[in-house]
């Protein structure tokens, strides 16, 4: 299927986002933790990362004729039934700490965001991959 340049866009986004994240050199966590700026700047690139990833989910079913389903999660679960993005439980976890930020932002675990930084941002890259194979 043969997808808008609304989803390449998007693409993009989070590509720019990425981007970001490494020209700020976070080499230590003491580093993140000592920043607030740090903090909140990859806080929300993080967030806005994810939301790209849900509206295009969205976007993709829509494409294919087949409504969102009740939660992000679902959709990006029905990407990988259709073989659209491949499973990987990690997807749905980055959803789910989309979620923890947006409904839980007092409090944000700095070790957790360290950690994604360090350990998951190639998912992002991944996404965009598979999502630009099906296009």
């Amino acid at each position: 299927m043969k997808y808008n340049g609304i989803i390449e866009s998007k693409l993009r986004i989070i590509e720019q986002k990425l981007a970001d994240i490494e020209s700020w050199n976070i080499a230590s966590f003491s580093q993140l933790r000592d920043s607030s700026l740090l903090q909140n700047a990859i806080e929300r690139a993080l967030q806005v990362c994810t939301e790209v990833m849900i509206d295009i989910s969205e976007r993709i079913l829509a494409l294919n004729e087949m409504p969102p389903l009740p939660s992000a999660s679902e959709n990006i679960l029905k990407l990988q039934d259709l073989g659209i993005l491949s499973v990987r439980p990690e997807y749905g976890e980055m959803v789910r700490f989309r979620n923890f930020i947006v409904h839980r932002y007092e409090r944000i675990d700095l070790e957790i965001i360290y950690g994604i930084l360090k350990n998951k941002l190639f998912l992002f890259k991944e996404f965009i991959e598979e999502v630009r194979r099906q296009s």
